[in-house]
């Protein structure tokens, strides 16, 4: 059989597989198609269709492999990246699939879903730079892409961008309530490169759309008392105890305020119940010891 006859034949079985598909019978089709590359290993569109039903059969080496031939014999189809950077993401190995969304995007791509999960890669990756870039372009398409705004808020943050953080982080809670997690997400970054008056912002804005969050509440109310707002944290702390009251470390927290307060009296009270919970605690030991020893003074 002539080269000719060998295209003409995977053409055939191409559409063949094509049929079988629009039946269910997947299957059938990943077997026609092989022989359809077989008998024509430049048949790219045969390549990129048998790579995707792999994929969704779950066979990933030989779909990654398939696609991969696809997109050396197609480079300008965009589809054939697209699904080559899902599966990608799928793994895990996200700075393969960032290499493939990256030569989607360069061929026009814009459908929103693979954008998303581009600029998802990207933010495994913490390249906030390419996040940024990849979520303005969902936006220009979409702005109701809440999770864009999330990605795009966080991203901000860590760029120590916070105004624009919160206009982002804001826009992502008008359009879906649970995206108070990214308010924690920046609230915890803050908090954990000790810009505690920044991290009070996320975590009231947090609070604000869900109260019940112990361990937000938590961290807010020890925010105020690092910044010297100890009145402000009483009632936080107060409330914590109610929320959590198996957590030592709630009371012992509520006692230094109050003793903050003048009210050694009931800091003792916590110190012994944060003890009672936990008996090793030995910050809670010490600060009653503190607090007796100024009672004493009294």
């Amino acid at each position: 059989m002539d080269r000719r006859e060998n295209e003409s034949e995977a053409y055939s079985l191409l559409k063949r597989a094509q049929r079988l598909v629009d039946f269910g019978e997947i299957h059938a089709a990943i077997d026609t198609l092989r022989q359809a590359v077989t008998a024509d290993p430049e048949l790219g569109n045969a390549w990129y269709l048998l790579g995707s039903l792999l994929y969704e059969t779950g066979k990933i080496e030989e779909a990654r492999s398939s696609l991969e031939t696809a997109a050396r014999l197609n480079p300008r189809r965009a589809e054939i990246w697209s699904t080559l950077g899902r599966l990608e993401f799928s793994e895990e190995r996200y700075r393969d699939a960032v290499r493939a969304f990256s030569e989607y995007v360069k061929l026009g791509g814009s459908e929103i879903d693979t954008l998303l999960t581009f600029a998802k890669a990207a933010f495994r990756l913490t390249d906030c730079d390419r996040v940024l870039s990849v979520t303005s372009k969902i936006i220009d398409v979409d702005e109701d892409q809440y999770e864009a705004w999330e990605l795009r808020g966080i991203c901000q943050a860590r760029l120590k961008r916070y105004n624009a953080a919160v206009m982002s982080l804001n826009m992502a809670l008008e359009l879906n309530k649970d995206s108070v997690y990214a308010f924690n997400t920046v609230g915890d970054l803050c908090y954990e490169e000790e810009n505690y008056e920044r991290a009070l912002e996320f975590y009231r804005s947090s609070l604000a759309a869900e109260w019940e969050q112990p361990r937000v509440l938590f961290r807010l109310a020890t925010c105020l008392w690092i910044v010297g707002r100890w009145q402000a944290a009483i009632p936080l702390f107060e409330q914590y105890v109610e929320m959590a009251p198996e957590d030592p470390r709630g009371w012992n927290n509520l006692g230094v305020v109050l003793r903050e307060k003048g009210e050694v009296k009931r800091a003792m009270e916590c110190y012994r119940e944060a003890l009672r919970l936990d008996p090793e605690f030995q910050i809670a030991e010490m600060n009653l010891r503190t607090a007796k020893n100024k009672q004493v003074a009294l």
